[in-house]
């Protein structure tokens, strides 16, 4: 519940233009150490449930996960060992789930990073969008249904 509180991560009250359930995660929120492996884990999981579960729910099937990376640090942000669970849990659990990853305003720090993470990707590499927060609201959302936190 604590973690939940930061605002790290949650799914989003309005779908994508495609229907899909949004996943928003507040990348700069997550500070590596600051709550146990296994708590951020649980986190992880009951969010992907509860946007799969929804999606079901409405007929769908897949998701849309969008990663806010304004104001990312390597040194405070850059998990490895919690990035390589979620790939694990996005694509290992709940294969064909994800329709779209959006990497949002990713600052030119983050670079280092994605060239670690995405080979754990493999093949849903290719589902990895690099985006403005601009973009994301013009593309794929309505004016009045983009994640209000993520006006750029």
């Amino acid at each position: 519940a604590r973690e939940m509180a930061t605002g790290k991560a949650y799914l989003h009250q309005h779908r994508d233009i495609y229907g899909r359930p949004a996943l928003v995660i507040k990348v700069q929120r997550h500070i590596i150490g600051e709550f146990p492996m296994d708590s951020s884990q649980r986190l992880c999981v009951h969010l992907i449930d509860q946007a799969v579960e929804t999606a079901k729910a409405e007929g769908g099937e897949q998701v849309v996960g969008i990663f806010d990376l304004s104001g990312f640090e390597i040194a405070r942000n850059a998990d490895f060992v919690f990035a390589r669970f979620l790939v694990l849990a996005f694509f290992e659990y709940y294969p064909r789930r994800v329709g779209q990853i959006l990497m949002v305003d990713a600052p030119w720090v983050f670079q280092p990073a994605w060239l670690v993470i995405s080979p754990l990707m493999r093949k849903y590499a290719a589902l990895v969008r690099f985006v403005t927060a601009a973009e994301m609201r013009r593309e794929f959302f309505t004016p009045t249904t983009a994640p209000p936190d993520m006006l750029g």
